[in-house]
């Protein structure tokens, strides 16, 4: 397969030049901003998918943009093109032209709203009325400059968090597709009761404490079933489940049937992308592998040798339902022949 030709896109600045020109609102002529976003639970592999769609030369991989507001920008974090945010020529442009003709308070009002409305549950999409109100505007016009300064037909958001992809679903002026991502959970389970101190430069920004095994299960089933109601109601040609496992068994075949989801929005643009090595471009947060340099995709199956057995068997027990319904084996930590 032919590698795919990597965008004209700045991996970093130190000048902070911007680089966002100038476009008419997506939505003023009847037309929608198409974002890719990937929902899922934490340590599943949604920033490597991010990072691997982001090769395709139509495609922005945004990384979590949901964290733009609420601590990446205020706290002046890294972006994977390696220096703060702020210094970042292609999103400290994203940021200027997003904030113009708005009020000063912006990053904070915008934060506020998505406190709100981005929750599982919802109630502050209700109250908010998120089709109209003044925070759909504004999500509208972020991702207009993102797509403007990254000359992407495509944004990906790898927020993850369903109740945020709900507001993007109910939100005129973006058309939203939606990649479901799921990861056996005891690999999850096993991978998030290790802890990390903060390392800024390295792509963790705060400190990891490790988290109780029953604790993930819990989350796990709540984030995934949440995923799966918004996939119900986007319908199979906007939405897509795909396991971790056959993500990094066989990628390029994984991304050309994510692909296929936005393909009439590129069609003069190949399927195929090459991503093994590949290059974090703009990510903002996600996981520390973002900061690499260079990535190949590669199985991580450690917890099946390391993880006790008792351990895996409580998580099993905790998540048998979906586990079944997404093709993963009671009885052993491989996949069976079930079909996501």
């Amino acid at each position: 397969m032919s590698a795919a030709v990597l965008p004209d896109r700045v991996r970093g600045s130190e000048d902070g030049a911007a680089v966002v020109g100038g476009i008419a609102p997506a939505h003023a002529n009847g037309t929608s901003i198409p974002v890719l976003y990937i929902a899922g639970y934490g340590r599943s592999g949604t920033t490597l998918l991010d990072i691997a769609l982001g090769q395709h030369p139509a495609i922005m991989g945004g990384g979590e943009i949901a964290t733009l507001a609420r601590h990446v920008w205020p706290n002046d974090e890294y972006c994977a093109c390696g220096v703060p945010v702020r210094q970042c020529a292609m999103w400290s442009g994203i940021v200027a032209q997003w904030s113009k003709g708005e009020a000063p308070t912006l990053i904070d009002d915008f934060r506020r709203a998505q406190e709100r409305t981005e929750t599982i549950l919802g109630l502050g999409r209700f109250l908010e009325r998120v089709r109209s109100s003044p925070h759909a505007s504004r999500t509208v016009k972020l991702f207009e400059a993102i797509a403007a300064g990254s000359g992407s037909t495509i944004v990906v958001d790898s927020s993850k968090l369903p109740g945020r992809a709900s507001v993007l679903a109910e939100t005129r002026g973006i058309e939203l597709a939606v990649v479901h991502v799921v990861r056996d959970p005891r690999g999850v389970a096993w991978s998030l009761k290790k802890g990390y101190k903060r390392q800024v430069d390295v792509g963790l920004q705060r400190e990891l404490r490790p988290k109780p095994l029953l604790y993930t299960a819990l989350r796990w089933m709540i984030v995934n079933l949440a995923t799966e109601r918004l996939c119900r109601r986007l319908g199979a040609g906007r939405a897509l489940r795909i396991k971790y496992e056959d993500f990094v068994a066989d990628p390029e075949g994984t991304l050309r049937q994510i692909l296929k989801l936005v393909h009439s929005r590129i069609p003069e643009q190949p399927l195929q992308v090459a991503v093994s090595p590949m290059s974090p471009q703009h990510q903002v947060a996600g996981s520390r592998h973002r900061m690499q340099h260079e990535i190949v995709v590669r199985h991580d199956e450690r917890w099946k040798e390391t993880m006790p057995r008792l351990q895996r068997w409580l998580v099993t027990l905790a998540c048998a339902p979906l586990l079944w319904r997404y093709g993963y084996s009671l009885r052993t930590s491989a996949p069976t022949g079930r079909k996501a």
